[in-house]
């Protein structure tokens, strides 16, 4: 029997204009749905059970854990999601309910840098060693947020769940963090390893990756963001943001996989070797000094490829600028009528905006 217990009733006479992806964004960060009646129950890794019921005029949230870490991490994931999709409602998220106090996340580890190296001119890949980490061995989750503690600060402080779903920074003040992919993770080691697209920008991410040491220490939560599917052909895109997830999708997939893979990159110089299935085509294409974001490379090659029909055994995975991932998304879904469950779709950044500017704007700056 749960110990905790809390709900919030928004206000939220739009609704209907949001569910589906707040649905989707949810499940594409270790939420798993299922139908309850007129509702979903939702559970989670880091333990506890939440309710989500929409009408017509609220948005009904109610979560039950057995502890403080778990109850508060619930809460804080569904207020973070449902906020970020519907920013522009400005929403009230008000719980009430137990309040146990403020407690760190479930899902945070401690990481200790144990190798850099340069794979190629402008990708930094970065080995860290930890513990527990294999609970990021999720081929269905590839991304996790890194926390960057100043390194002159001494012992790093994290940030801690309030209990109205928030997050509360340390006195220190909020701690730089960015979005990655895990490239790749060794669970019997404790180790695992994040490719850093050294794109010469002044992002916390570019600069602290930039002077990583052995022994430098990070935070990372999660893990989210969806991965492959089961299917008898594939079509992976991406730019440097979405090569790291496309290289692990690669070589996690079994080798009688088919299908085909693109990859922009600036030149010939960022090529890396990808141990994929023999059936999968590895096509690169270079910009030849074009900044990233500033072509039509990618969503040309993209459009040039001939799916194969029907399309309920193909699967389709993008991630790359806004731009290229809006009309890609908009293109298969619309155009062809591709199901969206053959397909996951990400804007891993957009022209002209930092993380913190999409995250102020909410989710309707990267998606279609």
């Amino acid at each position: 029997m749960a110990d905790l217990k809390a709900e919030a009733v928004i206000p939220f006479e739009n609704i209907g204009s949001y569910l589906e992806q707040i649905l989707a964004s949810l499940a594409a960060h270790s939420l798993m749905l299922r139908p309850d009646g007129d509702g979903y129950i939702i559970t989670s890794s880091f333990g506890g059970t939440a309710w989500l019921h929409a009408s017509d005029t609220d948005l009904r949230l109610k979560v039950e854990a057995e502890n403080p870490a778990s109850f508060n991490r619930f809460k804080h994931a569904l207020t973070s999601l449902v906020d970020f999709v519907a920013r522009g409602e400005n929403l009230t998220i008000d719980w009430q309910g137990d309040s146990p106090g403020a407690a760190l996340p479930p899902d945070l580890h401690t990481l200790n840098v144990h190798t850099v190296r340069d794979v190629t001119p402008f990708i930094r890949r970065i080995a860290f060693e930890g513990s527990g980490l294999g609970a990021f061995d999720v081929p269905d989750q590839l991304h996790c947020r890194l926390l960057f503690p100043q390194k002159e600060a001494g012992t790093p402080e994290w940030p801690r769940l309030g209990d109205n779903g928030r997050l509360i920074w340390p006195d220190a003040g909020t701690l730089a963090s960015r979005i990655y992919t895990i490239r790749r993770i060794d669970p019997v080691a404790d180790v695992l390893e994040v490719d850093f697209f050294m794109h010469g920008g002044t992002g916390p991410g570019v600069q602290w990756a930039a002077g990583a040491r052995k022994g430098d220490v990070a935070g990372i939560l999660g893990p989210a963001a969806h991965g492959p599917k089961p299917a008898a052909w594939y079509l992976l895109a991406g730019d440097e943001t979405g090569l790291p997830g496309i290289a692990r999708i690669l070589e996690d997939l079994p080798a009688s996989a088919e299908g085909i893979a693109l990859i922009e990159t600036s030149d010939t110089g960022e090529k890396q070797d990808i141990d994929g299935p023999p059936g999968i085509e590895i096509r690169w294409l270079y910009r030849d000094g074009a900044a990233p974001g500033s072509t039509r490379l990618l969503a040309d090659a993209a459009r040039d490829i001939a799916l194969p029909v029907p399309y309920d055994d193909i699967f389709l995975w993008l991630g790359t600028e806004y731009a290229t991932f809006r009309e890609l998304r908009l293109y298969w879904r619309k155009e062809l009528g591709v199901p969206a469950a053959r397909m996951v779709t990400y804007s891993h950044w957009r022209r002209g905006m930092s993380e913190d500017d999409i995250a102020e704007a909410g989710a309707q700056a990267v998606t279609a």
